[in-house]
């Protein structure tokens, strides 16, 4: 398990059931039930998904969840 906080997000990453997959969390939400890869590479997949968030802004309707957003930035109820 990894856990850790990135750009005022919540990460964590858990095994998964399926053998070589991993589950992914951003502010306590499941963001990916069966991830393939090491947890390594998941929270750097999560880390290079919320650099382009702050750099481009949401690109569909799924990256403006409340929980892809610092808390102090979020403006919608979760």
């Amino acid at each position: 398990m990894i856990r850790e906080t990135y750009k005022g997000r919540e990460l964590k990453i858990l095994k998964a059931r399926r053998p070589g997959h991993v589950r992914q969390f951003v502010g306590g939400k499941i963001t990916n039930h069966a991830w393939p890869g090491t947890e390594e590479q998941a929270i750097d997949n999560l880390k290079r998904i919320i650099d382009l968030l702050d750099a481009n802004g949401p690109r569909w309707a799924g990256d403006e969840a409340p929980h892809w957003w610092p808390p102090a930035t979020n403006t919608k109820a979760a």
